[in-house]
């Protein structure tokens, strides 16, 4: 059998060998826990549009590198229907002694185009809308940033600012919480569905650019994760019990041991249910004994301001937004592109 390898797309049956790929690499480079088959079904067969989009290295039946990304409903205020598709790019290999099994340049780079041509673009050979494919793939590619700038013409976006707050600080502004207000905390996924889209039947209309923030993201995101417990605080009318409001966490590294806002949902104008949010997680922080909660919001958002004004700090990125576009400008996109630490594999 030679030993260059064959480029496909993904097909049934290679996730065990993919699984095998992926832990020989990254639990002993990253210190990640290795994988198993129900970690791989959860982010490519149960994701929101439920297809995988793989492109991978075969040896027969062994694969030795890949290229991935999950598929996502996004919402894009320039299209006549405000609707479109996104990619995050997640999981890429190759094992080392295939790193140039096609030359120059390396077989990961080949990966990628092979992915583009398949998916993305006004020209996609399998897109999701007929011909048409992903408006844009994003990541976050440390290590293989400056090859990817190189060769795939891959862009920064932005740097992952964090608004952090440290709850035992001396001399931090109080977060009262609003007395017309009451939050619940709920972890299943029945509930996550269900307020999900009514929250975001809310908030559609303000987002210009991002990910659908509906019942089916919460709900497969959080609420049936293989490995990690999020907390879901729902922010309630006291009187009617309507949602108003939504706030995802989990306690978790992210530059620091922090509790974790991982994502968030909430009317702009709606500073009620903001601000007893933010209480909420600020007493869940201390319950828990953390010294720090820590969130990623665009600097572009109003919130950006208005939680430096509760108390939060501005702290140093540990990662930075990259992404490939088949349309919109980066320009145009930093200006719109709503953008939690959920929408990322990172949390």
């Amino acid at each position: 059998m030679s030993d260059r390898p064959e480029l496909r797309r993904y097909q049934p049956g290679d996730e065990a060998s993919i699984v095998e790929g992926w832990n020989t690499i990254f639990p002993a480079q990253d210190g990640l826990a290795p994988r198993g088959l129900a970690d791989w079904r959860w982010l490519f067969e149960d994701a929101p549009l439920g297809r995988p989009e793989i492109t991978v290295a075969a040896l027969g039946s062994r694969i030795v590198g890949q290229y991935a990304c999950v598929p996502l409903p996004a919402v894009d205020e320039s299209k006549p229907q405000r609707r479109t598709t996104i990619g995050l790019i997640v999981d890429a290999f190759v094992l080392p002694e295939y790193r140039r099994a096609l030359g120059r340049p390396g077989l990961i780079i080949h990966l990628a185009t092979r992915l583009h041509e398949l998916y993305c673009g006004p020209s996609a050979e399998d897109g999701i809308h007929g011909t048409h494919g992903h408006e844009l793939l994003y990541g976050y590619p440390y290590p293989i940033w400056r090859i990817a700038q190189r060769y795939l013409d891959s862009e920064m976006v932005r740097d992952m600012d964090v608004l952090f707050r440290e709850v035992g600080a001396k001399g931090i502004v109080s977060i009262d919480a609003d007395p017309s207000i009451v939050v619940e905390v709920v972890r299943d996924a029945a509930t996550m569905l269900e307020v999900g889209d009514l929250v975001w039947e809310a908030c559609e209309a303000e987002q210009r650019f991002g990910l659908v923030r509906d019942g089916a993201w919460f709900a497969w995101r959080y609420a049936q994760h293989p490995r990690h417990e999020y907390e879901m605080f729902v922010a309630r009318c006291r009187t009617t019990r309507a949602p108003r409001g939504i706030a995802l966490r989990r306690t978790g590294t992210y530059v620091v041991e922090a509790s974790l806002c991982v994502d968030w949902l909430v009317p702009i104008a709606d500073l009620a249910a903001e601000v007893s949010l933010l209480a909420a997680l600020d007493a869940r922080t201390r319950e828990l004994g953390l010294d720090v909660l820590l969130a990623h919001l665009p600097q572009f958002d109003p919130r950006f301001l208005r939680w430096q004004r509760r108390g939060f700090l501005v702290g140093p990125p540990s990662h930075f937004l990259v992404m490939n576009s088949f349309g919109q400008h980066v320009r145009w996109l930093r200006d719109r592109w709503f953008q939690t630490l959920g929408d990322s594999d990172l949390v």
